[in-house]
């Protein structure tokens, strides 16, 4: 039972240290795949070197990626990452079927796409 503790501490810690320390950002939905108007939470990690007002929105998929102003022109919802490295939000997804994204950019101020995940709204 110890052994098994000191895994998980040493994993969350590992986790912690590798977005704190500007490792890679990512996106973990709970799924992939949801009725129009149902709920998808995302879990999140981003380097601590991001702005505050780093975020994530929700975005048709056909828009082009790459570019956080693009993103911000078409964005339906967003929530910032106000400085944390990681995270859980709750979003709900439009009642238009469609393959929509979540995206993270690192700021909010002429920044970049950092993270995509593609949820398919039915």
């Amino acid at each position: 039972m110890k052994k098994r503790i000191a895994w998980s501490l040493c994993a969350v810690t590992l986790v912690f240290v590798l977005a704190a320390c500007g490792g890679s950002p990512t996106l973990s939905p709970d799924k992939t795949a949801v009725e129009r108007g149902g709920t998808v939470t995302v879990k999140w990690t981003a380097p601590g070197s991001y702005a505050k007002s780093a975020w994530i929105g929700l975005i048709p998929s056909q828009i082009a990626h790459g570019n956080e102003a693009t993103n911000d022109e078409h964005d339906v919802t967003y929530m910032y990452l106000n400085g944390k490295s990681s995270g859980s939000f709750l979003f709900t997804m439009p009642n238009k079927k469609g393959s929509w994204d979540l995206r993270m950019n690192d700021t909010d101020s002429n920044g970049k796409e950092v993270a995509s995940v593609t949820i398919q709204v039915q």
